[in-house]
């Protein structure tokens, strides 16, 4: 069986090793990273989220929210499939969201 090592991506396989400065560089890259804190929404804030989310659920219009991570926001935009008051989380298309998660809401822009 010669010649295996080259068929494919068998050459890059077989040499799979990691350098001290790569170790270094992720070493410093994970390091770098914070866990940001969560920011408190005050009432006004809280229910604003809540009338937009709910006026795009009852009018099947696409909305835009801005959810928290620990690292970073991210915007999720879609129309509101389901709102389950027990669990307090929405489904925009195949991503459930928790309302505590919520950092803005908005109609989304129609381009």
């Amino acid at each position: 069986m010669r010649g295996k090592k080259l068929r494919g991506n068998g050459l890059w396989e077989s040499s799979r090793i990691m350098l001290p400065q790569h170790r270094d560089e992720i070493r410093r890259h994970r390091t770098g990273l914070k866990v940001r804190p969560k920011p408190e929404l005050d009432h006004d804030a809280i229910e604003e989220i809540e009338r937009v989310i709910g006026e795009a659920a009852e009018m099947r219009e696409s909305v835009m929210v801005t959810v928290y991570g620990e690292y970073c926001d991210r915007e999720v935009t879609g129309v509101v499939e389901r709102i389950d008051p027990l669990t307090r989380r929405l489904r925009i298309g195949e991503e459930y969201i928790m309302f505590q998660d919520i950092l803005n809401a908005e109609k989304a822009r129609s381009e």
